[in-house]
């Protein structure tokens, strides 16, 4: 059931235009002659409030119908992002490879359009705003401001009747967080019928399979006036360890074939742990030392008496590192559950009900091996513990405790929305109204080490709750866990405990709008109007465990306090924020020419947003489009945009203090310095402007190219200076006379011991790029052919130097002056195409053929390559070359069936496919956690997946 605006519709030739907009997979150029006073039905497209009937659009679409997102082969809301060439990288989850406490883990994705970051793509659920994920974790690249984004994986792929991507800016449509574009997911909510669904897939070689089954099933009430839908989705995955791939199974990469020979045998490929279950330690007698096994040369006469194992003064060697890609999960174990339901009344010919309600749950485990203290967690052990054979005091200064059993980690994560709503008509106005509430908590849970208590059993004088630090580890497998014992439960219970994060986020809204597409005659045609408000609530919360946000703090070896006592980890302060956010939008289209051979318009939008905690937003849009003959349209916008900042950046309550080792111009050494991230509650949204260029051409029939020209400037980009960045900052302003920064706290001998960075709005970037697009319909008498191809160039991606490394860089042109910034590195400004990822180009192309019920298809996926500029030297020449990651290129088959209703599996579909037919390898990068760009290349390999559906 739907109700349908019916009107009288005068035939003009807006009926005649192409669909203006490019989909990634289909784009149906169709061309349908209206008959005079005919019931025609309104419709909204993406990117407008205005409800027409007709089917031109002025702005760059990527629509994916459920055929197409069937082709896609995705299991997950991630894999079917990955698909779409105009996404960039995928910056949350466990591709990324962070099992860092303080990062978003657990089932995530991401929404990166344009490569501008989280945050900067507004997602919708059949038109409205979705709740972003609790979880937060740091933008890549140098500026680590917190970000999130709404999870990808909330919705189930199975479940989709289609999604568009609108690639152009749209705040003044929708509101903040538009300046990339907009997702919007649309459910089924018309389905009559049941639909079963079972859905495998197995990575060829390795224990890693996926599972997911689907029910669909809609009924009408009342005559037809009511219709319910609802969907669930079941979802399991058994993951695999990173020792089921090459580039994953070793951290040592030095001599991985297909290296460069430039890098073959670079010590920056060794990524492998210094700190290890052999330890590092230092005393008065030994100075720094750590333990080996016996057959390695450098041992020297101590107290240790151990089996095959001796002291070795100086730091850990190479030869002993501890392997992490032995213990590293490549893919986790996953579950996940997706419910949908949708409800419609009509209660008159002019009003309609409509209600819907989500829920997604997922749990998501792994193991690895326990971490280390780093620098964070050194402390003093006694010279009468029970296990220090030295007779003296003995600084714990890096170990990895490997025999107390394996780091396990949960995370559950929940989502809901509920809405309901009326929509109708009143003489030619379209109206709609809507309430939501939806809500998004993680709960993070790993086994992990309490310092405090740890430090407490390894100066136990009693054996019977003594931990030894000085047992070594295996001497037959130094590199790895090997076969080395656990120790007593009772040992380890002194000291494991299960750290935990509970975070959450809700989004609660109510809105009116209405539109009229007939609201006043002008001598091309009727002008169209848009008015609407919209009041939300957004809050946040987390709630950090009390060994990390400052309740239990550790205080090390030298008396310095560290807010943290999780082992290995810093600290981060529990904090909640909300806002109350009031807009008010209006949205006109107003034809231009259309004279029988020709057609233009132009649609004008403005939007004004209040925060109650960033201030206010004014935003325009202007877009054009123009149809100068039959085969030719040409389209351009101008985008006003703005982005609010995240809560977890505006609470003042958010510290994120991180210590780690850097270089200190001012004292010329590297030590450990804490970087204290703060909320800044002054942060003013984030201004962009978006502009669009593009053309559709139709030479023949069938047949549709489109080229995209866009360019996006932000200003104001909230931004955290890199603390070394900082720290030389300080050095330049003393080497000048002056005091120094305020923020970097020194002692009397001007040591640094803490940098307070507050995020503040000083950046600006701006990117551009071309979008290709091609399609071609073929009917024959053996099938009916389509041809598509999707492509997007990174032509600029430059991010402007702030005030603060601008003086550094200047300072670093007269090195006479300021000779210890000479290693200095200003990271994070400039040009950043292939810096890290950002490729040229990313492509998808398919050819997909049907026939009385019989189907099948082939596609290439193309990302180019980047540079990993982790790893580099300088050549001869004095350039720097950094190592490079190669172009990546896979193809994809599938083969399908439709039994006729003739047949006995009348309503039964199957489909057979392999992903990545040729079981192309990611190319290598000097990633420590998988040794690959898990941002853009996949672990699978060769994919082989059967689907299998029945209708009733």
């Amino acid at each position: 059931m739907k109700l349908k605006t019916k009107f009288e519709f005068k035939q003009t030739r807006i009926s005649l235009c192409l669909l203006a907009a490019l989909s990634t997979y289909s784009v149906q150029a169709e061309e349908a002659q209206r008959t005079k006073d005919a019931e025609i039905e309104r419709v909204t497209v993406i990117g407008s409030n205005i409800k027409r009937a007709t089917d031109v659009n002025t702005l760059p679409v990527t629509a994916l119908t459920a055929a197409d997102i069937e082709n896609s082969a995705a299991m997950s809301g991630d894999e079917l992002l990955r698909s779409i060439p105009q996404m960039g990288s995928v910056n949350f989850g466990e591709t990324t490879g962070s099992s860092n406490v303080n990062d978003a883990r657990g089932d995530v994705g991401s929404f990166n359009l344009r490569g501008l970051g989280a945050g900067n793509t507004l997602v919708l659920l059949n038109g409205r705003r979705m709740v972003n994920h609790p979880g937060t974790q740091s933008k890549s690249g140098a500026n680590k401001v917190p970000v999130n984004t709404v999870n990808s994986n909330t919705l189930p792929v199975s479940g989709l009747r289609s999604l568009e991507v609108l690639r152009d800016g749209a705040a003044a449509v929708y509101g903040s967080d538009a300046i990339a574009g907009v997702v919007n997911y649309a459910l089924d909510s018309e389905y009559v019928g049941s639909k079963l669904s079972l859905r495998y897939g197995q990575s060829e070689g390795t224990p890693l399979d996926e599972t997911t089954f689907s029910y669909l099933g809609g009924i009408e009430l009342n005559d037809g006036r009511s219709n319910l839908v609802g969907s669930v989705t079941i979802y399991d995955r058994n993951g695999m360890m990173a020792t089921e791939r090459a580039y994953s199974a070793s951290h040592d990469r030095r001599d991985y074939p297909g290296l460069p020979e430039e890098f073959i045998g670079d010590s920056q490929l060794d990524n492998r742990s210094s700190d290890t279950p052999w330890g590092e330690f230092n005393s008065d007698s030994l100075g720094t030392f750590h333990l080996q096994p016996d057959s390695l040369s450098g041992c020297v006469d101590s107290a240790l008496d151990v089996e095959g194992v001796c002291v070795d003064q100086g730091s850990t060697g190479q030869d002993i590192r501890f392997d992490r890609g032995t213990t590293r999960p490549l893919s986790s174990d996953a579950e996940r559950v997706n419910f949908y339901t949708h409800f419609t009344h009509e209660v008159n010919d002019n009003v309609e009900f409509f209600s819907e309600g989500i829920y997604y749950q997922a749990e998501l485990t792994n193991q690895s091996e326990q971490n280390h203290n780093g620098s964070k967690h050194r402390f003093n052990i006694a010279a009468d513990a029970f296990y220090n054979p030295f007779d003296e005091e003995v600084l714990l200064r890096r170990f990895r405790p490997t025999d107390i059993g394996p780091r396990t980690v949960t995370v559950k994560d929940t989502s809901f929305r509920v809405l309901a709503g009326f929509k109708g008509y009143i003489g030619d106005w379209d109206w709609e109204s809507a309430a939501f509430y939806s809500e998004a908590e993680t709960n993070d849970q790993s086994t992990r080490i309490d310092v405090n208590a740890f430090e407490k059993a390894v100066n136990s004088t009693d054996e019977s709750t003594a931990y030894n630090v000085f047992g070594g580890g295996d001497i037959n497998n130094p590199n790895t866990i090997g076969e080395r014992p656990l120790v007593a439960k009772s040992i380890s219970d002194q000291f494991l405990i299960q750290a935990h994060t509970d975070s959450e986020t809700s989004l609660a809204s109510i809105d009116f709008k209405a539109s009229n597409s007939e609201f006043f005659a002008v001598p091309a045609g009727d002008a169209g109007i848009a008015l609407g408000v919209e009041f939300r609530r957004e809050t946040y919360d987390s709630d950090r465990s009390k060994y990390v946000d400052g309740s239990l703090p550790f205080t090390d070896y030298s008396g310095v306090i560290n807010e943290s006592s999780l082992y290995g980890s810093s600290a981060t302060t529990d904090s909640n924020a909300s806002r109350n956010v009031g807009s008010a939008f209006a949205e006109l289209i107003l034809p231009l020419i259309d004279n029988g051979d020709q057609y233009a318009e132009v649609q004008l939008a403005a939007r004004y947003e209040n925060f109650s905690d960033a201030g206010d937003a004014f935003k325009p849009k202007v877009a054009l489009f123009y149809k100068p003959t039959n085969w030719l349209s040409l389209r351009a916008s101008y985008a006003g945009g703005f982005k609010v900042p995240g809560l977890q950046q505006s609470s003042e309550e958010a510290s994120m203090p991180r210590r780690s080792s850097e270089y200190d111009p001012v004292t010329d050494s590297t030590y450990a310095v804490i970087d204290n991230r703060q909320g800044n509650s002054n942060l003013k949204p984030e201004d962009s402007v978006n502009t669009s260029l593009g053309l559709i051409f139709n030479p023949i029939e069938n047949l549709t190219f489109t080229v995209d020209y866009w360019k996006i400037e932000q200003e104001n980009l909230v931004f955290l200076a890199p603390y070394d960045t900082v720290l030389a900052h300080d050095y330049v302003l003393r080497q000048d006379g002056g005091t120094g920064n305020s923020n970097v706290i020194r002692d009397e001998e001007l040591v640094a011991s803490q940098v307070n960075n507050k995020y503040i709005n000083a950046s600006s970037q701006e990117l551009s790029g071309l979008d290709f697009g091609l399609v071609y319909d073929l009917e024959t008498s053996f099938g009916d052919f389509e041809f598509n191809i999707n492509a997007a160039k990174l032509t600029k991606y430059e991010t402007s130097v702030d005030s603060l490394s601008a003086l550094v860089l200047d300072a670093q042109q007269d090195l006479v002056k300021y000779p210890n910034l000479a290693d200095v590195e200003v990271a994070g400004v400039g040009d950043l195409i292939k810096q890290d990822g950002n490729p040229e180009w990313r492509a998808k192309s398919s050819l997909n053929w049907r026939l009385n019920g019989w189907g099948a298809g082939v596609s290439v996926d193309y990302v180019s390559e980047f540079i990993d500029t982790s790893t580099n030297y300088t050549s001869d020449e004095g350039e720097k070359v950094f190592l490079p990651i190669d172009s990546m290129t896979t193809v994809n088959v599938y083969g399908s069936h439709k039994f006729s209703d003739e047949s006995s599996l009348e309503g039964l579909y199957v489909r057979l496919g392999v992903r990545n037919i040729g079981d192309e390898e990611p190319p290598l990068a000097d990633n420590f956690w998988h040794g690959y760009s898990g941002d853009y290349h996949s672990n699978r390999g060769r994919y082989f997946y059967i689907n299998l559906s029945k209708t009733f």
